[in-house]
């Protein structure tokens, strides 16, 4: 399994548009083959950072995912909106267990 986490920050004034790519990104991605969960979340302590969250079954499933329409124009429009920050991080799991 890939897990994919990690948060976006923009300045108050594109946040509304942000929101806008956000929510078109993960309700095309939740089509996708291969894809287990696909989340954008708003930080409950900073409204102008959205937090991602993804589960793939593999490593080709995500990387089909990167050649998706969708995902280029998310790409294009979040870096039109030139985000403050952008820190995300891909992780292989190779076990899981519930807490």
């Amino acid at each position: 399994m890939i897990l994919i986490s990690g948060c976006f920050r923009f300045a108050p004034e594109n946040r509304a548009a942000a929101l806008a790519a956000a929510l078109a990104m993960a309700a095309e991605t939740r089509k996708e083959a291969g894809c287990i969960t696909y989340g954008f979340f708003a930080d409950v302590e900073d409204e102008n950072t959205f937090r991602i969250f993804e589960e793939w079954q593999s490593q080709a499933h995500l990387d089909a995912h990167f050649r998706t329409a969708h995902i280029a124009q998310f790409r294009e429009t979040v870096g039109a909106l030139d985000p403050l920050e952008r820190d995300v991080s891909r992780y292989v799991v190779a076990e899981i267990s519930k807490l």
